[in-house]
């Protein structure tokens, strides 16, 4: 049996501002946007999208994993 995680990566969280860091593993790619979406809410004082898919500071690895 095979089964698909996503890994949500976001660039600059932690001491390095290049490297990416885990937000979080997901059964769905839409559950992996879901975390983006509520971690950019986060910063809507600052009226813009600090982790995007397009700019590449985040982005969504897909593994699949057999059992």
């Amino acid at each position: 049996m095979q089964n698909t995680v996503y890994v949500l990566q976001l660039q600059g969280t932690g001491d390095d501002e290049y490297a990416f860091e885990n937000a979080g593993v997901f059964t769905t790619e839409l559950l992996a946007l879901d975390k983006l979406a509520n971690i950019n809410a986060e910063y809507e004082d600052a009226d813009m999208l600090v982790f995007t898919l397009q700019d590449e500071t985040a982005r969504i690895e897909t593994h699949t994993i057999n059992a």
